[in-house]
């Protein structure tokens, strides 16, 4: 990543928020469109949405704007820490500003945010949503703007842990279709840029677009390590790799409608037999061990 994505991803990471505390993060992101001449407005509730450019169809990239932890003033330091293939990389970590104590540095799913942004500024003709309260049952997605949402073709979410993961299902709710064009046309560039295991996660604000809405979806790894925790830290290569694979699926699949109405499989036995890692990641910790909560915010929340 170069210097000043690496500036920028800090910035973001920096900015305090938590569910139904999401303010300075949703002024941010509005500063931000001012800045850059992007078309926008906040719903009631938060919910930030973000259309650049004219188009029949838009794809559509989505981060929550919550976390997990309180709202203090925070330092992110640059710390060598181990990616999930156990390689020491280059990480952001958060401390807190008045006594130096470690504080969750919130890339669930600020991390998100900043592909969500990257994406912006990459593309021109794009949308974006960003919602709030996620991490207490999807609040904000479940009342999505369907006006909005009429001319979306897709929706890619970056709420995935670490770097190597992506969602098939979402609490039993199918995200797309196996043999559909929207998979096969990017499940080539999505195994080159290592993300294999592909799993049943729980909650994120993808399952409810695809319960309200008929688009295909998907939810990638967005770099972050040990969420929900003091310790939760974000390696900067994941982004990047996360960043660079957003690109080029995008590039694929175009300003098209990817229609896929949608299923809920888990309930009836659903299996998925693929070719890479796949699980049933319903604890939501990434076989990484037990993850404990201080915060008093479910797990079952990503």
């Amino acid at each position: 990543m170069n210097e000043e994505n690496l500036k920028h991803l800090k910035e973001v990471l920096s900015i305090p928020t938590m569910t139904w505390g999401e303010d300075l993060l949703i002024n941010y992101l509005e500063e931000y469109c001012v800045k850059n001449g992007l078309i926008h407005s906040v719903d009631e509730i938060g919910n930030v949405y973000v259309t650049k450019g004219i188009a029949e169809m838009y794809p559509c990239v989505v981060a929550h704007t919550d976390t997990v932890h309180q709202l203090v003033d925070m330092v992110v330091n640059e710390e060598m820490l181990p990616n999930a293939q156990g390689e020491i990389k280059l990480s952001l970590k958060a401390y807190r500003e008045d006594d130096g104590s470690p504080t969750g540095i919130g890339g669930d799913d600020k991390a998100g945010v900043f592909i969500c942004l990257k994406m912006l500024e990459h593309f021109d003709n794009i949308k974006a949503f960003f919602p709030v309260a996620e991490e207490t049952g999807c609040h904000g997605s479940s009342k999505a703007d369907p006006e909005f949402f009429s001319n979306v073709g897709y929706a890619i979410q970056f709420d995935s842990t670490e770097n190597d993961t992506m969602s098939l299902t979402l609490m039993g709710v199918k995200l797309f279709e196996d043999d559909s064009e929207f998979f096969t046309s990017v499940k080539d560039v999505i195994v080159e840029h290592g993300i294999t295991n592909w799993y049943n996660h729980p909650y994120t604000d993808t399952m409810k677009l695809k319960e309200l809405f008929d688009f295909s979806c998907l939810n990638f790894a967005a770099g972050y390590y040990k969420y929900h925790t003091k310790d939760e830290y974000v390696v900067v290569d994941d982004v990047q790799n996360t960043t660079d694979m957003a690109v080029k699926v995008i590039g694929i699949l175009g300003e098209k409608k990817y229609t896929y109405n949608n299923k809920s499989l888990l309930s009836d036995g659903y299996s998925y037999e693929s070719p890479y890692d796949y699980d049933d990641d319903s604890d939501n910790d990434n076989d990484d061990g037990d993850w404990v909560n201080d915060s008093g915010y479910s797990d079952v929340f990503m």
